[in-house]
């Protein structure tokens, strides 16, 4: 039986698939990761990798699973343009802003985010280029109010990885950690792929077995873009960049036929996280004159007089962007 195991092993293991089993420890050149267990691996899209119990302890291939997301990404619903209306705040605090986002699985999105005080901020992004004005002069140094969340549209394994690939992420890099109470695959990162292990995966490895990982070009502290899904439905779950900035989304909601996160938040290092709700969901057609900078630049009404101070951008450089809206006091 292990001949065959071994065989079989070999056969799947192949190319850029990883692999991981319950319980072990990775220790590479950057310290060690716990690795959790893949519970849901058997899920149609994934399955025929490897058929019985030992199905469970893989990392299916990055191409594999692309193709997978792509899949999910069309039974969503989001592989057209669609529009959320959103409600802003930082941190705990009250809403400060209502805002308008429109994405397109080109690599093209919009928002629009009007303050509770009438002024009125725009941001544009296409590709990895982020343009904003405020009530219609641009922004030298946009907030990262804007990010890719065209990576939950592509519908073909192609286009997700030319979409990812533009980003700098390592497509064919597929590993697994924890992120929140779930495990996801996280594509990009090669760290995070698990060591190949050796005769002991078939004679059995002890519980929380250390295993080496090979040497590391990438330093450990090295910030590399990376897309996180979970495991489970493969989901986008997070999105890295590699200025430090992460965008994370929350549990999948149906709007009619879309479906999409209840929420997202963005964390930028040393500010407090932005939050959107996202109110209402719609499919729309959006060609491309619709990501213009005509839009970015389009005049808009002043805000009434004494409405409130501006707030400050919350990266505390004078010199910096400040954001749309005021706070709530």
């Amino acid at each position: 039986m292990s001949g065959v195991i071994s065989r079989t092993l070999s056969g799947v293991m192949s190319g850029a698939t990883s692999r991981v089993m319950p319980g072990v420890m990775f220790r590479g050149g950057v310290g060690r990761v716990l690795l959790g267990v893949i519970a849901g691996l058997a899920l149609t899209p994934l399955s025929g990798i490897v058929s019985g119990p030992i199905a469970q302890a893989f990392i299916p291939d990055a191409g594999r699973t692309m193709k997978a997301i792509a899949r999910v990404n069309r039974s969503s619903g989001r592989s057209q343009a669609f529009q959320l209306e959103l409600t802003m705040r930082i941190g705990d605090r009250p809403p400060i802003a209502q805002g308008q986002l429109i994405t397109h699985p080109s690599g093209l999105a919009r928002l629009e985010l009007r303050g509770y005080n009438g002024r009125v901020d725009r941001y544009l992004l296409s590709g990895r280029e982020l343009l904003g004005a405020k009530d219609g002069v641009r922004l030298d140094r946009p907030q990262p109010m804007l990010q890719p969340l065209f990576f939950l549209q592509p519908s073909s394994e192609e286009t997700l990885r030319a979409a990812l690939e533009a980003f700098g992420i390592l497509s064919d890099s597929i590993g697994l950690a924890p992120c929140g109470e779930q495990d996801c695959f996280v594509i990009g990162d090669p760290r995070l792929a698990a060591p190949l292990p050796e005769a002991a995966l078939v004679s059995g490895l002890a519980e929380r077995e250390v295993l080496e990982g090979p040497e590391l070009v990438i330093g450990g502290d090295a910030l590399l873009p990376r897309l996180w899904v979970d495991t489970e439905d493969l989901q986008v779950r997070r999105i890295d960049r590699a200025s430090g900035v992460f965008t994370i989304f929350g549990p999948i909601v149906s709007f009619d036929k879309l479906r999409v996160p209840a929420w997202f938040e963005i964390h930028e290092p040393g500010t407090d996280p932005i939050r959107f709700e996202v109110d209402r969901a719609v499919q729309m057609n959006a060609p491309p004159q619709a990501f213009s900078r005509k839009w970015l630049l389009a005049p808009v009404d002043p805000p009434e007089p004494g409405a409130g101070a501006d707030v400050g951008d919350s990266r505390g450089d004078s010199g910096a962007s400040r954001s749309p809206v005021q706070r709530s006091n």
